[in-house]
């Protein structure tokens, strides 16, 4: 999506670009290429990633660094201050008046962030100088799948580079606006830079840090680099030296980027890369046991150094992230699959962070699955207690009805499959359809638990409702098979 999105940008700058060279010799064709631009590739970039919509700021930031609205035609010069006023001024203004009337859109999202806005923008202002770093010095150990482990700014001296981050990007800053006129490639370059930014690493609540932000806004950084290079540093007189410094920084850039491909040729390879390079990330090294784990579950290399790694990494992982399961769910079934034991410890941690944090979506995935262990008898219902994971689930208080309905089908399956209750499967089944009515889903599995429990009538009466309600066939299949057995006829295959 960020690829794409930077293809359309570039695209729509080089539009705008060509147009503004020959607006004032064939103005039909400038004029026509300039508004492609945001007429076209604004809403390709814009739909293929958010961050497509900085486009008019990009263009704007061209235009008073390299053009500087100087025109032959002062029809010209007017019309772009129309495209301006019309394609930036008024968007940004009426983005502006709308999220002060609706606070909430950008403070709301903060409820589930481990950091206040406060402490992610301060925070911001050091990921953009690792960001800085990633582009002009590159070492491997920067880079990663996951940049989970960047410590939070509390305050503007804890961690201590915090003020000294903000001084210098604001001095960055500072110096890219004081230099248009002076050096508009070096201005063209800050700015786009931080224009680049402005989106995904400021007051939106997003996560903090990820390599494919800086993708589109190193070309900021990059472009002045090879052009004072080749342009304006060095002496004319020594040529090759300009051209040793430019071969040497694309050689650099080059491995760099082999390095990276070749790490990324390989999931096992990568995982256990980013963990090296990040052993405080909680989500590397969940990755990282998710490898052994599913090694181990494949019998592939030695069970018990599988078994050993997978807990190590999971533990660790469980360790650093106080708000999610997955590591806890990773190292029950780990343990499930090397015959291991599992303790007591692991379940108490499992089931009050499903009673105190928002459900993760793979919860439902991980419990489904050792619903599916336990009906296989590859592991003991008692160790896991799955019914008590699934209400302390339910008990979270600000759990949302489609959370709770999927609940409690896991509930109903439970009681179904495992402890063979009809009666409540039924139960859970009603409360999950009465929780989310619009969910088929749901309906279909209190069909199957009525018909298992000869109530024929009620099922007939539900399943009509279903195929009344199945507007686009998505549950066709299923209905059929229902029909088929209600009416004592063997089900399709």
């Amino acid at each position: 999506m960020n690829s794409l999105s930077a293809l359309f940008v570039l695209a729509g700058m080089l539009s705008y670009i060509r147009g503004r060279i020959v607006i004032d010799t064939t103005p039909v064709k400038g004029w026509s290429l300039i508004l492609l631009s945001p007429i076209l590739f604004l809403p390709l970039a814009w739909f293929s990633k958010e961050n497509g919509g900085l486009l008019p700021l990009f263009l704007f930031i061209i235009e008073l660094t390299i053009f500087r609205f100087h025109t032959e035609s002062r029809t010209h010069r007017k019309g772009l201050y129309l495209f301006y006023f019309f394609f930036l001024f008024i968007p940004s203004l009426l983005i502006l008046f709308y999220l002060i009337e609706h606070p909430g859109i950008i403070l709301g999202g903060y409820g589930n962030r481990p950091f206040s806005l406060t402490e992610r923008l301060m925070t911001e202002s050091r990921i953009l100088w690792l960001y800085i770093r990633m582009i002009l010095l590159p070492a491997p150990s920067l880079f990663g799948l996951f940049l989970d482990d960047i410590p939070i700014s509390t305050s503007l001296i804890e961690p201590n580079t915090t003020l000294p981050a903000i001084i210098g990007l604001c001095g960055l800053f500072i110096i890219g606006l004081f230099s248009i006129k002076r050096a508009p490639i070096l201005a063209f370059g800050l700015l786009f830079f931080f224009a680049g930014h402005l989106m995904e690493s400021t007051a939106i609540p997003l996560e903090l840090a990820f390599e494919h932000r800086n993708y589109l806004p190193s070309f900021g950084l990059l472009f002045p680099l090879f052009y004072y290079l080749g342009q304006g540093i060095l002496p004319e007189k020594v040529i090759y030296l300009r051209a040793i410094v430019i071969s040497a920084l694309i050689f650099l850039f080059a491995f760099q980027t082999h390095l990276r491909a070749w790490t990324w040729s390989n999931n096992v390879l990568l995982y256990l890369t980013n963990v090296e390079h990040h052993p405080n990330s909680a989500r590397a090294n969940y990755e990282a046991g998710r490898v052994y784990g599913e090694m181990l579950e494949r019998g592939q290399g030695d069970p018990e150094s599988n078994y050993q790694n997978a807990i190590k990494y999971l533990e660790r992982a469980t360790s650093l992230r106080k708000n999610t399961t997955s590591g806890l769910f990773g190292i029950i079934l780990a343990s499930i699959d090397s015959g291991n034991q599992i303790q007591v410890a692991w379940i108490e941690e499992l089931e009050h962070r499903l009673a105190t944090q928002p459900l993760e979506q793979v919860n439902i995935v991980w419990l489904n699955k050792l619903i599916e262990c336990v009906s296989k008898n590859e592991c003991d219902k008692d160790d896991i207690q799955i019914p008590r994971l699934a209400n302390a689930a339910i008990r979270y208080p600000m759990a949302d009805n489609r959370n709770k309905a999927q609940l409690y089908a896991i509930l109903a399956k439970y009681a179904y499959t495992i402890e063979f209750d009809p009666v409540k499967s039924i139960k859970m089944a009603r409360m999950a359809v009465s929780l989310m009515p619009s969910n088929l889903y749901h309906q279909i599995s209190l069909v199957n638990y009525l018909i298992s429990a000869g109530q024929r009538t009620e099922a007939q009466k539900i399943l009509a409702s279903i195929e009344k309600n199945d507007i686009y066939h998505q549950h066709e299949k299923a209905i059929n098979t229902l029909k088929n057995i209600l009416n004592n006829k063997q089900p399709e295959n």
